[in-house]
């Protein structure tokens, strides 16, 4: 209210000033009519609607100024000045009030101040005297909080590096020191664990505490190491009961610290074993399996290669459970050498059953008659021992056994095939009925070959053997076969031998074909079919030529010294026309003028060879002769030889 009463009373003042300047204008006008009349021209230029301040002093006058008469223009000066006065009392009462207000909130902020500075000098008092309770009260909280720690250091440290009465109970076994859980291993690696933190804190100074707590702990660790090997003797004994196989894992893994107890806990383990398999397998010779099924072995003894077979076999199904055990009982063994002990142990475990199976088969391998049923017991042998051998990795006393048995068993064979063969040679009497024209295979090699197939037919499927094995049985049969048959052949006419011998050549070279056999002996068989071959075709061509008189022919063309043949006797014109119709006769039934001997050949492959071979030769012999019979100073007629040599090669089909 009293801005806007301020605000009217100088719109006034103005709008009364512009009304005397007015005025005075027309005062002047008398003196100066130009600057009256510019003055009043300026006033009448002026637009009061736009001058918002002159709008608002006039509306503001017309509040009081009801009347425009001359008593109220000449009291209007005054009226305003009044109103001016009145405001400014107005606004000087409204300043009292506010300036006694301000006086009381003067006063009110002195007392506050009076009051905060007696707070703030009590306050410095009391801060004084708090920071030293603060200083005591941290060092009182440090204190505790060391104490604490210690507290806690000591309870850790005791928890980490002392056993308690229930775990020392637990590692020395109390009334049943017989049993021993997953309790005691867990207390015996909390011992292992202080002893490895006695280390560190004899590393670290604290020689007094390391060496005590040390001390201690050796104690226990003794304790259990002599417990420890004592259960597990007993657990090694009843091992087949598979109840502790878990926790005699874990006890090795601790006795391999101590090399004495551990060695001695596997030697216990072997001689256990050892008898356990001993008595299972000469079970399974007299007993046979629960409720007689599987039969006993040695109902079988009458058959050397089941019995025998029967009793590798039993070795080789026990071996990979042993070595899987054995396997297993190691497995946490991790700072010994496993693979020497796992050898170590194997080999002790299978060397009980050598004996008793060395002495069935030795006798099996003597009281042996049959060479081939020797080397089927070679082979088996054999066969078993490299099997075996990659199930235990070592050279076992039962592999070595084998070994022996093999060579003994191969040994045997050898010298029971020699003396068959001997003996079937020695019954041969002149290639088994030769004497008498019978030149086919002799019953010798026929029992000789089939001996060698018998034999080869069982050769063991390890490929070594059957590479080293060939040679000496091919040599100890077919060279006393070959040898046989020469000294035969040598007592027959040629004929007759070339025959024999190629008779009994061929069987022998077909059977050799069939095995992987030295091509160096096959090549010399061949060779010595194809010389008798050769014998052979010479014999026949030799045997044609006389029956058709043309070797006499031949033979007088190759003597000639010059003279007409048609005139030499043996060449003249009736021995040529003798000769032709001779020829005409073997051209329509050439088998009428083979050798008899040559008739027994065996082989029809040996029959067309001698008999083209032949053919070949009376074809050349013809040929020359033909020759000669063309030439005109032979004195020949024309026609005396109605073929060429290309019609008898045609008619001869070679």
């Amino acid at each position: 209210m009293h801005k806007v009463l301020g605000c009217d009373s100088y719109i006034f003042c103005r709008f009364f000033v512009k009304m005397n300047e007015t005025k005075e204008m027309s005062l002047e006008s008398s003196k100066n009519e130009t600057v009256l009349a510019r003055k009043l021209k300026k006033t009448l230029e002026l637009k009061l609607e736009n001058d918002a301040d002159t709008v608002a002093a006039l509306k503001e006058l017309s509040t009081f100024f009801q009347e425009n008469n001359l008593k109220t223009r000449r009291n209007l000066r005054g009226q305003i000045e009044r109103r001016n006065l009145d405001i400014n009392n107005d606004f000087l009462s409204a300043f009292k009030v506010v300036k006694e207000s301000l006086d009381g909130i003067h006063n009110n902020v002195k007392q506050m101040s009076n009051s905060c500075k007696q707070m703030q000098t009590k306050l410095k008092e009391s801060k004084t005297q708090t920071e030293e309770l603060m200083k005591k009260t941290n060092e009182l909280q440090n204190e505790g909080t060391r104490l604490t720690m210690q507290k806690q250091l000591s309870e850790k440290m005791r928890e980490r590096l002392t056993l308690t009465n229930k775990e020392v109970q637990e590692l020395k076994g109390g009334s049943d020191k017989l049993k021993i859980g997953p309790e005691f291993f867990t207390v015996f690696e909390k011992v292992q664990r202080i002893q490895s933190d006695c280390k560190v804190l004899l590393s670290a100074g604290y020689q007094t505490t390391g060496y005590a707590v040390s001390e201690r702990m050796d104690e226990y660790s003794e304790i259990a190491m002599d417990r420890l090997y004592r259960w597990s003797q007993g657990a090694i004994r009843n091992i087949e009961h598979g109840d502790n196989t878990d926790n005699l894992c874990q006890s090795l893994h601790y006795l391999q610290t101590k090399p004495i107890l551990f060695n001695h806990i596997i030697e216990e383990y072997i001689s256990s074993r050892r008898q356990t398999i001993v008595r299972q397998f000469l079970d399974a010779l007299t007993v046979g399996g629960p409720g007689g099924t599987p039969r006993p072995i040695e109902l079988h003894a009458h058959d050397p290669t089941r019995y025998v077979g029967d009793m590798l076999a039993w070795l080789h199904q026990v071996c990979p459970g042993e070595a899987e055990n054995i396997t297993h009982l190691l497995k946490l063994c991790d700072k010994t050498d496993r693979s020497s002990v796992t050898a170590k142990m194997l080999t002790g475990i299978s060397e009980g059953v050598c004996r008793p199976l060395k002495s069935r088969i030795e006798q099996i391998l003597v009281s042996e008659s049959s060479a081939i049923v020797l080397y089927k017991l070679t082979n088996l042998l054999r066969f078993y021992e490299n099997t075996i051998f990659d199930i235990l990795k070592c050279k076992s006393a039962l592999c070595l056994t084998l070994y022996e048995l093999q060579q003994l068993s191969y040994s045997q064979f050898l010298s029971l095939l020699q003396t068959t063969v001997t003996g079937q040679l020695t019954k041969s009497e002149y290639g088994d009925g030769t004497a008498a024209g019978d030149l086919s295979p002799s019953l010798t090699t026929s029992s000789l070959l089939g001996l060698l197939r018998d034999v080869l037919s069982g050769q063991s499927v390890v490929e070594s053997s059957q590479t080293d094995d060939l040679p000496v049985i091919v040599r100890s049969v077919v060279d006393p076969l070959i040898l046989h048959l020469q000294e035969t052949a040598q007592r027959l006419p040629k004929q007759d031998a070339a025959v024999y011998l190629l008779n009994n050549l061929t069987p022998l070279r077909s059977t050799l074909s069939l095995y992987q056999s030295d091509d160096k002996r096959l090549g010399e068989i061949n060779r010595r079919m194809e010389s008798c071959l050769a014998d052979l075709v010479k014999e026949q061509t030799g045997f044609i030529l006389v029956s058709l008189d043309l070797a006499t022919i031949v033979s007088i063309i190759a003597q000639n010294d010059g003279a007409p043949l048609s005139t030499i006797p043996g060449t003249h014109i009736e021995a040529i026309h003798n000769a032709v119709s001779r020829l005409d006769h073997l051209l329509s039934g050439p088998d009428l003028f083979i050798l008899p001997s040559a008739r027994l050949l065996v082989s029809s492959q040996h029959r067309k060879t001698l008999r083209q071979g032949s053919h070949a030769e009376l074809v050349k012999a013809y040929t020359t002769v033909y020759q000669a019979v063309q030439d005109p100073k032979n004195g020949y007629e024309s026609g005396t030889l109605p073929k060429t040599p290309e019609q008898v090669k045609q008619l001869l089909q070679i």
